[in-house]
């Protein structure tokens, strides 16, 4: 933090807010100052979150005693005192104070835009772009000097997209196999139940058909589970028509020409054909579990808004969490990469299994540098980072698997991975070879494990009365969401932040993973041990819960 010229404006300047622009983006004007926002404070905390996932023996590699939300709020939530100069803060600017269960560490205020200009000490613009319409801030982010130390971050004066799903499309080819074979393929066993667990589902726009739902699970000869949407930021369950999921699926299948159907159309549909895969994968891999579906704005304080109440809303947190959604580490701002970090080591204090996909772009991920970049949240040290796979044969005793790099109507998708740019190795990466960030940073690598990824061997998934596959390390993710809620279920205990002891495991050869040891996704090539396509391989069920249960 630097600070404004002493005296009475004596202002402090918040490092890491700056507008990261999206090439080809162009402004439009100014934000109508009459607009209404809301912003989300990020405020220090009464003790900082000690380092999670040390050493094998006397320090645990997992949290083992989980706190209870209260116990988190109480030991690391924010200073009452601090809550109160912020609520005189908004007072003094015209904006009004809310305060969420989500937020343990937070305040939310809502005001003009006129007023957050004048409160944060910037100029706000709109912009466009083919992805999105949305706003930024021009100027530093600035609070006054008697809340300097305690404001950490602003989340939401700039409403960038920071998040995308893959650009392969599923629906393309004809299903290699059903939920349930792919599960026996992998070693879930037969009678296999994840009764009284819950899978939280973060989604960032479309939604799901109810029919669809009942359909599937008709198909399987199983109930449909109970699942619930819940509302984040005012977004809502809101599936794209059948007919627009048809004209998405005519479109890459080659029938249409992308130029006959307008970017929202198709935009919604896949968003669409993202969460009904997410949701049907998970239910039907972990049988019995609660599904949990946040809807929330694709925006940098929407996504911190969404994991922070998935994980703070209930009495007994999710035992799992999925993300599939992410954005190249040097396309999202600093606050937004530590605030969201925070909230997700939150996740492993409570016990909540984090699981996110690596992205489907191959190590180059979108780079606008030339060099290889990994997608945040999976760059994060404390969720398990899901890669991709084909499958080649499934055999009684061994897969035959390779990185995920394939070409389908003439698009290309890749497993993500590669090494952060941002977070430094974790202590239970630090024996096996990462290679350096090519920025010559040495970095936390990505992913940790791997799962079926390629459309060639996707699932049958059924939306918008259209059967078709599931593919991208965005169907990885609920696989070992799913997985985690199983093994709760079956050991009756939380694995919690199992990445540190997966790492364990694999040191100890009880075959409970599988190496993947060919391929590429386009720098990184497959190989023994960890590696940046495929991490420390896939699962095999079985010996993974007797090495658990151990």
């Amino acid at each position: 933090m630097k600070h404004g010229v002493a005296g009475k404006d004596e202002r402090t300047v918040l490092a890491g807010h700056a507008h990261t622009p999206l090439q080809g983006e162009k402004q439009t004007g100014k934000t109508d100052p009459e607009s209404q926002i809301q912003v989300t404070l990020i405020l220090r905390r009464r003790r900082e979150l000690p380092e999670l996932g040390s050493t094998f023996g006397n320090k645990p590699l997992q949290v083992r005693q989980h706190l209870k939300g209260e116990a988190l709020a109480a030991e690391h939530g924010a200073i009452p005192d601090d809550i109160a100069l912020v609520e005189r803060f908004a007072n003094e600017h015209q904006l009004e104070v809310s305060k969420s269960a989500g937020h343990r560490h937070g305040v939310v205020l809502s005001g003009s835009a006129a007023a957050m200009e004048r409160a944060f000490g910037v100029s706000l613009v709109e912009m466009e772009h083919p992805r999105a319409h949305y706003r930024a801030a021009n100027g530093e982010v600035s609070v006054p000097q008697e809340l300097s130390g305690i404001v950490r971050g602003v989340l939401g004066l700039n409403t960038r997209p920071c998040a995308k799903r893959s650009r392969v499309h599923h629906d393309t080819v004809k299903p290699f196999w059903t939920v349930r074979e792919m599960a026996k393929a992998y070693g879930f066993p037969a009678n296999i139940s994840a009764a009284g667990q819950s899978i939280a589902l973060i989604e960032l726009g479309g939604g799901y058909h109810d029919e669809d739902l009942q359909i599937f699970f008709a198909s399987l000869g199983m109930a449909v589970p109970p699942i619930r949407w819940v509302s984040v930021d005012g977004v809502e369950n809101l599936p794209a028509p059948a007919d627009q999921v048809r004209q998405f699926l005519d479109v890459v299948e080659g029938k249409r020409k992308l130029s006959e159907v307008p970017e929202e159309v198709l935009a919604a549909a896949q968003a669409t054909v993202e969460v009904t895969m997410d949701i049907e994968l998970a239910a039907a891999l972990a049988p019995g579990a609660e599904i949990v579906v946040y809807m929330a704005p694709n925006t940098e304080q929407g996504i911190h808004n969404a994991v922070s109440q998935a994980i703070a809303g209930r009495e007994t947190p999710p035992c799992a969490l999925s993300i599939s959604w992410g954005e190249a580490e040097s396309g999202v701002s600093d606050v937004y990469l530590n605030s969201v970090d925070e909230v997700l080591r939150d996740a492993a204090m409570l016990g909540v299994t984090v699981c996110v996909s690596s992205g489907d772009e191959g190590a180059m991920n979108g780079s606008t540098d030339g060099e290889p970049v990994v997608n945040f949240p999976a760059a994060s040290p404390h969720v398990l980072s899901c890669g991709g796979c084909t499958v080649h044969a499934v055999q009684e005793e061994r897969m035959s698997e390779s990185a995920w790099n394939c070409i389908l109507h003439g698009m290309h998708g890749a497993t993500g991975g590669g090494v952060s740019r941002k977070f430094p190795p974790p202590k239970w990466q630090e024996e096996h070879s990462v290679p350096l960030a090519p920025t010559g940073f040495k970095g936390r690598g990505v992913p940790d494990v791997a799962g079926p990824a390629d459309p060639h061997r996707g699932c049958a998934i059924i939306v918008g009365g259209e059967w078709c596959s599931s593919a991208g390390t965005s169907a990885v993710a609920p696989l070992w969401a799913a997985l985690v809620a199983c093994i709760n279920s079956t050991l009756k205990t939380r694995c919690g932040y199992i990445t540190p002891l997966l790492y364990e495991l694999s040191k100890r050869n009880l075959n409970a993973l599988q190496e993947i040891t060919a391929g590429n996704n386009g720098f990184y090539h497959a190989g023994p041990g960890w590696n940046a396509c495929t991490g420390l391989g896939s699962p095999r069920v079985e010996q993974l819960m007797e090495a658990l249960r151990g």
